[in-house]
């Protein structure tokens, strides 16, 4: 399967054919069109499905808390280890097992990354990067990583999704 990058790609081949063509006004306007709709059905085959919370969590869900499911913090836990007090569906009066339902049909919501005021500071110096970029892709950040900093992200994390849900603790 063709990837989402591997189709920008070739619109940008075309883009830059279409600025090297000899002139013809019809035929780059024709050439134009089409870089357009090709753009939009590459945006519309490729439209992000916001995930919900069962399908991010299903195999927690499925190994520890199919029976009773309660959610701590945003994280299902098991509603017999859980005090009442501490479960997120005690603020709603109603049937625990009717809001855990709808709990499971929201869709995810991730939670930020906590980096120190360090953490933070040096990994806006990548704002910059392609929107692409991973983690693992900066040899400074990795071994940053093996030193004890960046715990909290994975290496194939993209540095625009730490950036965007990220906060400073401490």
């Amino acid at each position: 399967m063709t990837t989402k990058e591997e189709y920008i790609e070739a619109l940008e081949r075309m883009k830059e054919s279409y600025y090297n063509l000899d002139g013809c006004m019809s035929a780059m306007n024709k050439f134009k069109e089409d870089i357009n709709l090709l753009a939009g059905l590459v945006n519309e085959h490729f439209e992000i499905k916001q995930e919900t919370n069962f399908e991010h969590y299903k195999d927690e869900i499925l190994e520890c808390c199919i029976d009773h499911l309660a959610v701590v913090k945003g994280i299902p836990k098991p509603c017999s280890k859980t005090d009442c007090n501490d479960c997120d569906f005690l603020t709603i009066q109603k049937d625990c097992h009717e809001i855990a339902k709808e709990w499971l049909k929201h869709p995810y919501k991730k939670q930020p990354y906590k980096l120190s005021q360090f953490e933070f500071d040096l990994i806006q110096t990548y704002r910059d990067c392609h929107e692409s970029c991973k983690f693992s892709e900066f040899k400074q950040l990795i071994e940053l990583k093996d030193k004890g900093y960046f715990q909290c992200v994975d290496d194939n994390t993209k540095i625009q999704d730490v950036l965007a849900n990220c906060e400073v603790v401490g």
